[in-house]
């Protein structure tokens, strides 16, 4: 082929994907989501490459069954699992084996900006929402380390790092603040308006009145942030303290994962029982709620999990759950609201991981599609 026609042809192809991510596919309609019922799954995209075209998959098989949504989980202490300009993990600086991109420092695959781009228009297609999710403030670790590889980024890391919490920021510093916002500006022109962007807000330290305070203005602050770019945000439920629940903003869509926050530690259990809102008091304060719950909801990609008295073990369980049924270590406990509005399943990796992308779809599809099945009748 003509250099100049291949030099034209990789020109325009360059356009038509910054056209995509300077109009985040806003020329389409997004009406297909005008009803509020969620029911999707959550992927992490942090311990388990997943290919676009395995990502895809899990599209199809969504579509399928009449989901809605698709949460990406893209980053945790293990990985940051997406191109980030701000940390310095590009495709330019990369080296890339096949279609996938390795980062020349950690030696760990990402998904490219352009990959990601493709997933949410053909999530779009098929009539399923992607949902990015950044978390921040905690869950940092991957973080702190991209930003250490530079003079400045040291800097930053010794001004934000708590480091009497669990690999989380001070999210009462305005540098967190700042850091967190430029992290999502990277993402937030790629969606169409309307749609969700996850900042997960999960396993942070909040021991009292005056964590409480920041804790409320910094995700209040992250959601104006989101919602000044036309989009919403969802967080997970352990931020949301009974104490200062009207504090919060109610258009916060929450998922609740646990009440306990499945810890092992019998102080910091009763201190999350005690402080934390229940799934109903969110409700009845008028937030919307996903169920997430821990005990019937979460596939964790270890052999043991995919074993056939595993599976059957799961299957019996998960037979007994309800759409309402929110509190992970109880049966009893029914939320009738509705604005209980849907529910995930969550497919988590270990780390060091065993299974890759392909593996993890092979030995997951049963449980999504089995799901989906009971979740798609409420």
């Amino acid at each position: 082929m003509n250099k100049k026609v291949i030099m034209l042809f990789t020109l325009l192809f360059t356009l038509i994907i910054l056209a995509f991510q300077l109009c985040g596919l806003n020329n389409k309609s997004t009406n297909v989501y005008a009803n509020d019922k969620r029911i999707g799954l959550t992927l992490d995209c942090s311990r388990i490459y997943y290919s676009t075209d395995k990502i895809k998959q899990y599209i199809n098989l969504l579509s399928k069954n009449k989901a809605t949504y698709l949460q990406l989980h893209l980053n945790d202490n293990e990985n940051f699992g997406i191109e980030n300009e701000t940390l310095n993990q590009t495709t330019d600086n990369a080296t890339k084996k096949g279609n996938v991109y390795y980062n020349k420092k950690t030696k760990l695959p990402f998904l490219s900006k352009d990959q990601l781009l493709d997933i949410i228009q053909y999530g779009y297609e098929k009539g399923i929402q992607v949902v990015p999710e950044i978390d921040v403030p905690g869950h940092a670790q991957s973080i702190f380390k991209l930003l250490s590889y530079t003079k400045n980024g040291k800097k930053l890391v010794k001004e934000i790092r708590n480091p009497d919490g669990y690999n989380e920021m001070f999210y009462n510093r305005k540098a967190t603040i700042d850091l967190s916002k430029k992290l999502l500006s990277e993402y937030v022109g790629m969606l169409p308006k309307g749609y969700y962007l996850g900042v997960g807000a999960d396993e942070i330290t909040i021991s009292d009145k005056q964590d409480q305070k920041a804790a409320v203005k910094y995700i209040n602050t992250m959601d104006d942030y989101v919602n000044s770019k036309s989009l919403k945000m969802e967080m997970w439920n352990d931020s949301f303290h009974k104490a200062v629940l009207n504090q919060y903003h109610k258009n916060i869509l929450i998922n609740y994962w646990s009440l306990s926050g499945d810890v092992s530690d019998t102080k910091d259990y009763n201190d999350n029982v005690r402080l934390r809102a229940t799934l109903p008091q969110l409700n009845s304060s008028g937030f919307k709620t996903i169920n997430y719950n821990s005990y019937y909801l979460y596939i964790i990609t270890d052999p043991l999990s995919f074993t056939k008295d595993s599976i059957k073990d799961w299957k019996d369980d998960f037979d007994k759950w309800k759409m309402g049924m929110w509190n992970d270590e109880s049966r009893s406990q029914i939320a009738k609201s509705k604005n209980n509005i849907g529910t995930s399943l969550s497919i988590w990796g270990e780390y060091p991981n065993k299974y890759d992308g392909d593996s993890a779809y092979k030995n997951t599809n049963y449980f999504v599609k089995y799901f989906l099945k009971k979740a798609r009748s409420y």
